[in-house]
C-alpha cells in the first residue's frame, strides 16, 4: 500500500552517530510529501476521467442495443411492405451500423486513450522514485564522506608534531 502525504511527513529516521541533518531529512520529506500529493491527486483525476469514459461507452453500448432492437423490427416490417420499403429499411440499417461501429470504435478509442494515459503515469512514476532513490543514496554518500573526513581530522589533532 503506497504512503500517503501524512505517513511521509511523519516518518521518523533512526539517528546515529554523525547522523542525518534534521533540517535537510525534513526538507526531503516535506517535497516528497508534496509531490505524492500531487501524483495522487493527478491519478485520482485520470480514475475520474476513466470512469466517465466507462459511463460515457455504457451509454454508446445501450445506444447499440437499441439500435439492434430497432434492426429487428425493422427487418419485420420490411417482411411486409413492399420492394421499395424494403429499400428504404436496408438504407436505415446500414446507416445504423456504421453509426454503431463509429460509436463503439470512438469508445474503445478513448479508452485506450485513457488507459495510455494512466500506463504514462506510472511509468513517470517510476522514473520519479528512481531518481529519488538515486538521491537519497547520493546525499548517505556524501554524508558518510563528511563522517570519515572529520575523523582524520580528529586523529590529526591527537598526533605530536616531531
Amino acid at each position: 500500500m503506497p504512503l500517503t502525504p501524512a505517513e511521509i511527513v511523519r516518518w521518523q529516521f533512526r539517528r546515529r552517530f554523525f547522523g542525518y541533518s534534521v533540517k535537510d531529512v525534513k526538507e526531503f520529506v516535506q517535497k516528497v510529501s508534496e509531490t505524492v500529493a500531487e501524483l495522487m491527486e493527478e491519478n485520482r483525476l485520470l480514475k475520474e476521467e476513466r470512469e466517465r469514459l466507462l459511463e460515457k461507452l455504457q451509454v454508446y453500448q445501450a445506444i447499440e442495443q437499441q439500435l439492434q432492437n430497432a434492426l429487428v423490427v425493422a427487418e419485420k416490417t420490411a417482411d411486409e411492405i413492399k420492394r421499395q420499403a424494403q429499400r428504404e429499411a436496408e438504407l436505415i440499417i446500414a446507416q445504423a451500423q456504421r453509426e454503431s461501429e463509429e460509436m463503439r470504435a470512438n469508445a474503445r478509442h478513448q479508452v485506450q486513450i485513457a488507459m495510455d494515459e494512466v500506463e504514462q503515469i506510472k511509468r513517470l512514476r517510476m522514473k520519479l522514485e528512481a531518481e529519488l532513490r538515486h538521491m537519497l543514496l547520493s546525499y548517505l554518500e556524501l554524508l558518510e564522506r563528511a563522517g570519515r573526513v572529520h575523523e582524520v581530522e580528529v586523529k590529526l589533532d591527537e598526533e605530536p608534531l616531531d
